[in-house]
């Protein structure tokens, strides 16, 4: 938990340089992360569309609607890869295809105000869209985050022992634990148990189909 919506919190967790696949939604702070492969979340970019074509009218629907076909196409070929329909490399051919069909769609202004912004976001993430048809078995949205970090989320608009420095720090620490446990098949209790009932502490192991 940090009071600030810096990239300081990501970069000491993670290190600037950290070069894995990050799956997020479009906040800014992520694009700090140069040496991560992207993925923008789908689910955040479908509810951008849909809030577009809701709010929009004639002569501005299609442009989220044009959006809204490309990113279910990608959801399609993923779909169709994992029916062994398709082979990985016609996956990365038809990402290329989507790139390309999205860049045509956003490169030209637009009138509607609201249109335009998504467009430029678009525009400056086009690599960041289709990486889930490149990498097999990447996500195309950010739901395992955001999974994992319900609880804590919950039990901090709950619990008042947070709003202090000290508890919130412990908040974290505590919520961190609990969900690394959970990830890796392990009872937290019995874990924290023995990490302060023994003289060398031990590293939690993976689970066996993670090693």
């Amino acid at each position: 938990m940090d009071a600030t919506r810096s990239i300081g919190p990501a970069k000491r967790l993670l290190g600037i340089d950290w070069s894995g696949i990050f799956g997020h939604d479009g906040w800014a702070v992520y694009d700090k992360f140069t040496a991560a492969t992207h993925q923008q979340c789908f689910a955040h970019l479908l509810r951008r569309c849909e809030s577009l074509i809701q709010s929009g009218t004639s002569g501005a629907l299609a442009f989220p609607r044009g959006v809204k076909d490309l990113l279910l196409a990608g959801f399609e070929y993923r779909n169709r890869f994992r029916s062994d329909e398709m082979t990985a490399h016609g996956m990365k051919v038809m990402a290329g295809r989507l790139t390309m069909k999205m860049w045509k769609l956003v490169r030209h202004p637009k009138k509607h105000a609201a249109n335009e912004r998504f467009a430029k976001f678009l525009e400056n993430h086009l690599d960041d869209l289709f990486t889930f048809l490149h990498r097999p078995g990447a996500d195309a949205t950010n739901w395992r985050g955001e999974q994992a970090i319900r609880p804590a989320v919950v039990n901090r608009k709950v619990w008042g022992g947070n709003r202090t420095e000290a508890g919130a720090l412990a908040q974290s620490r505590i919520m961190s634990v609990m969900q690394t446990c959970k990830q890796r098949l392990a009872d937290p209790f019995d874990f924290v148990r023995c990490q302060l009932t023994t003289t060398s502490p031990l590293a939690l192991p993976l689970p066996i189909a993670a090693r």
